[in-house]
């Protein structure tokens, strides 16, 4: 009853046991202890009390029926009553478990402790094993963390959407003003849309010395669509997006520090950018970053994308801006790309000349964040999870050797009344204990793996949001958990089958029966497979980068040095004064002593150029919009002897090349074999635009060897250069040839651009060996690493070959004692020994080899030049392991072969 009183349930009428006849369930009570049938005894407490009940109504004057029913009338649900009773004991009994449980765990961590401080070498071994494996699987999950599983900082990033035009021939993710305007107005998918220009640049003056800034130009409602908030001020809104507004500028906060102190009075003053004056309102909150397609670096201004846009570039016809969406509530990205289509559809019609073959296409932004590094993080994700199994299986191998020497141990605590599953439980947390040691290292061992990533790729994306943090913790927890039960289960499970009389008549050495052997050596082939498959991985990175490091980019970039300059098209506000303010320039630095060439381009040989669709008069391309797409570059006439271009045919630019004089173009190898065939191309003409447009016809004066523009793992596009004195050109590369060290050449160039301008900043100075070394910067990034966690699977999987060779060799001192008695050489022994080894390895290395052909696959995007089943890199990942496996066997074969027989029968 008091049980009934806890659960809210009134009691009946209190009754005197002494003057009742109903027979009393008292000694049932007591009985308790021991008894466990619940539901017996409330069934008994119960029918006690309502008998109880209905004799004191009796006596009371009541009838037997009336009694009955007044009883249970008072007493009322007693169904309610027993699930109250029966949940009460539960509880009860629910805490007494868990506190059984509780104290038998940590009986269980106190022996582990015990028992792994016994054995130092053992515990230290395994851990740092362990370490290994769940620290390059933290590390490498740290940066998945940040770069694809961390929302972008955005409000509600999952509803933004990257959206662009598709054109017959084009490739860019881009959309042309105009029609971004259009889509905006009549699509019915998207919340709203915004466009922004990541690539822009200003040329900042009056605030010390001259430095060329980073610009994004944003549409009106590009803050407020993405969610990105003001620290200070204001951001940029709808009334300043248009070309008649204010100028007005929104500055980023690590600009703001680092330039003006972060001093807030920068709110209402104004810049002087491009010598025209804009008015700073707002700066950036410290986490905010403006786009997050991949490729874009965080700009220092953010200014209206409206005030540019009578610019020739937004034209309809050239697709220049980035579009990004937010989903209306409810939308698929789907549904709402099948309305882009809808519009698009429209616009082709309605402005045939400029959209014909115009689509429409949108993914997910976290998508384009992560499109170019997702490929090696999933690679390098798949290596370390190799590098952990090999782990587990040689931890499982060590685990496994120590419990059979524990035997007697077992044995003892099993005739002493421990059942199996305390046993299983034990070991379990032996497992575990180790597990999480080897854990906790592997967290420092993921923080200064993160540092040096961070290190050795500078500009990877979203670099800031790879932290060890909260979740990475837990995920290293989890991962230390699970394999503490990975490599612990199997041999708890065979240390709990011990059998007893075998056990204890060794009199406490250890057995190894030959399923146990059996279980070591699958241990040791899995581990030599799972080698094969991470060697075989690295040795295709190694072949493919020394494949792309052996391509020729089309010049000779040693010993010379490249730097941008920009000059102000306030200060130069016609073609012929920044033509003459470049001539000037460039007429200083070549009376520079030890410079022995120097010349000027729109860029350099192999970053990328602009792209423009050409005409050729003999190619009649009535279609504008399925015009080649070809590089163009603005150079000197000097451009190709100081790069080192090699004339193929005709003739190079001439200083006789000049405005007013008949335009001509040098084209690359690529442009004449795809438009001219077999035949010359030399005075054959082309235009930029249609056929049909005002620019004038060009003639083809020369063909020059390709150079990788689009970097040394694409194809050559082909590339049209254009002599600076007949173009218009404001910015560039300047680049000099010279032996002198790079500091030098960069104090003397500077000192001759003050000479010109003491406005213009010399920036990003470079030497073209460096470029180049950038160009391989990620496949060389993914194959060090890969070769890195390769490395480790081999020394794992050599240490596991040795210590299961190692071990049986102590197993089979008798056998080979009697072997050697009988007559075997010492040949015979190690050759034994070392087949048994080899056969291990063999076995091994087919399996890995399957295995390594079935995943080459996923390596493909990441390979140039060789293919995911490379002959080469298989056979060499297998001949490689093959030896280490024979030298690992070497050592207990020796061992084994000078094993003495009358010392090993007589040990028996």
């Amino acid at each position: 009853m008091a049980a009934l009183c806890a659960i809210g349930f009134a009691t009946a009428h209190g009754h005197d046991p002494a003057r009742l006849t109903v027979p009393s369930p008292t000694w049932r009570r007591y009985l308790r202890f021991w008894r466990t049938d619940v539901d017996a005894d409330l069934h008994e407490e119960f029918h006690f009390h309502v008998e109880a009940e209905i004799e004191y109504l009796i006596a009371r004057g009541w009838s037997a029926d009336a009694a009955r029913d007044e009883t249970l009338r008072r007493f009322g649900d007693f169904d309610a009553f027993r699930r109250g009773c029966r949940a009460a004991d539960q509880r009860r009994m629910g805490r007494a478990q868990r506190q059984e449980n509780l104290t038998v765990l940590a009986q269980d961590l106190r022996f582990a402790l015990r028992s792994l401080r016994r054995q130092p070498a053992f515990t230290a071994i395994a851990v740092i094993t362990l370490a290994l494996g769940i620290g390059a699987n933290t590390a490498i999950f740290s940066v998945i963390n940040g770069v694809m599983l961390k929302p972008l900082p955005y409000r509600e990033p999952k509803r933004l959407v990257m959206v662009w035009e598709t054109r017959p021939g084009g490739d860019r993710p881009l959309i042309s003003y105009p029609n971004y305007l259009d889509w905006r107005k009549r699509q019915r998918g998207f919340e709203d849309i915004a466009a922004y220009n990541p690539f822009a640049s200003f040329l900042m003056t009056g605030q010390g010395d001259a430095q060329n800034v980073d610009a994004t130009l944003v549409t009106g409602n590009y803050f407020r669509l993405v969610g990105i908030q003001a620290v200070l001020g204001r951001l940029i809104g709808p009334s300043d997006d248009s070309p008649g507004a204010a100028r007005v500028v929104v500055l980023r906060n690590g600009f703001f520090q680092s330039r003006f102190g972060g001093d807030p009075s920068i709110i209402g003053r104004t810049l002087l950018l491009d010598n025209i004056a804009y008015t700073v309102v707002g700066v950036l909150s410290p986490d905010a970053r403006v786009s997050y397609r991949a490729g874009d670096a965080d700009p220092d201004v953010v200014a209206p994308l409206g005030l540019f846009v009578n610019d020739a570039m937004y034209r309809r016809d050239s697709p220049v801006l980035f579009g990004v969406g937010r989903l209306g509530p409810g939308v698929s990205v789907e549904q709402a790309l099948a309305d882009l289509q809808r519009v698009s559809v429209e616009l082709r019609s309605e402005y045939p000349a400029e959209n014909s073959g115009l689509g429409a296409a949108a993914v997910p932004m976290m998508e384009m964040v992560v499109k170019f590094i997702k490929p090696a993080l999933e690679i390098l994700m798949a290596a370390v999870v190799f590098v952990l199994l090999i782990a587990c299986t040689n931890v499982a191998g060590l685990v496994l050797s120590r419990s059979a020497a524990r035997q007697r141990e077992f044995a003892l605590r099993t005739a002493l009344g421990a059942a199996r599953g305390r046993i299983v439980r034990q070991l379990l947390t032996e497992s575990v204990v180790l597990a999480l040691a080897g854990g906790t290292l592997g967290v420092g061992i993921a923080v200064l793996g993160v540092r040096l990533l961070a290190a050795a790729q500078p500009h990877m994306q979203r670099l800031d949001d790879i932290t060890v943090n909260q979740t990475v913790l837990l995920y290293a927890l989890i991962v230390s958990v699970v394999t503490g039960l990975l490599f612990g289960l199997a041999p708890a499970l065979r240390s709990g089958n011990t059998e007893l009389a075998s056990a204890l008549k060794v009199g406490g050495r250890g057995t190894s029966g030959a399923s146990k052997q059996r279980t070591r050596a699958l241990l040791t082939v899995a581990e030599v497979a799972f080698a094969v498959v991470l060697l075989t991985g690295a040795g295709l990175l190694m072949r493919s980068f020394a494949k792309l490091a052996a391509v020729d980019p089309g010049f000779r970039p040693s010993h010379v040095v490249a730097a941008s300059v920009r000059l102000s098209p306030g200060k130069y506000p016609s073609a012929e004064q920044g033509r003459a303010a470049l001539d000037q320039l460039l007429a200083t630095v070549r009376a520079i002593p030890g410079l022995e060439h120097a010349t000027i381009g729109s860029s350099t040989p192999i970053s990328p150029h602009e792209q423009a669709a050409v005409s050729f008069q003999s190619r009649h391309e009535h279609d504008a919009i399925r015009l080649p797409q070809l590089n163009v570059a603005i150079v000197e006439p000097n451009y190709f002897e100081t790069l080192g271009i090699p004339l193929a045919a005709g003739r190079t630019l001439a200083t006789s090349d000049v405005a007013g004089q008949p335009k001509v173009v040098v084209i690359s190898e690529r442009v004449a074999r795809k438009f001219f065939a077999n035949a010359s191309p030399i005075g054959e003409h082309l235009k930029l635009g249609p056929a049909n447009s005002t620019s004038a016809w060009r003639t083809i004066v020369g063909v020059v060897k390709d150079t990788r523009t689009d970097g040394l793992s694409e194809a050559p596009r082909g590339t049209l250069y254009l002599p600076r004195a007949q173009e218009e050109m404001l910015s560039g590369s300047l680049m000099v040839r010279s032996t002198l060290p790079t500091e030098q050449v960069a104090g003397l160039l500077r000192r001759s651009l003050r000479e010109v301008d003491r406005d213009v900043p010399l920036e990003s100075v470079q030497t073209m060996d460096a470029a180049m070394a950038q160009e391989v910067e990620g496949p060389k990034f993914s194959m060090v690493l890969l070769t890195l966690f390769a490395a480790v699977a081999l020394a794992l999987a050599s240490v596991g070959i040795y210590g299961v060779i190692s071990y049986n060799v102590t197993l089979r001192t008798t056998e080979i004692g009697v072997r050697v008695a009988l007559g075997a050489q010492r040949r015979d022994v190690v050759a034994l020994v070392v087949g048994q080894a080899m056969a291990m390895a063999g076995a091994g290395v087919g399996i890995g080899v399957l295995l390594a052909l079935w995943g080459g696959r996923s390596l493909h995007a990441m390979l140039f030049g060789v293919g995911p089943r490379d002959p080469m890199a298989l056979g060499g990942a297998s001949a490689f392991l093959l030896v280490v496996a024979l030298i690992a066997a070497l050592a207990p074969a020796l061992r084994a072969s000078r094993i003495d027989p009358t010392i090993a029968m007589r040990a028996d």
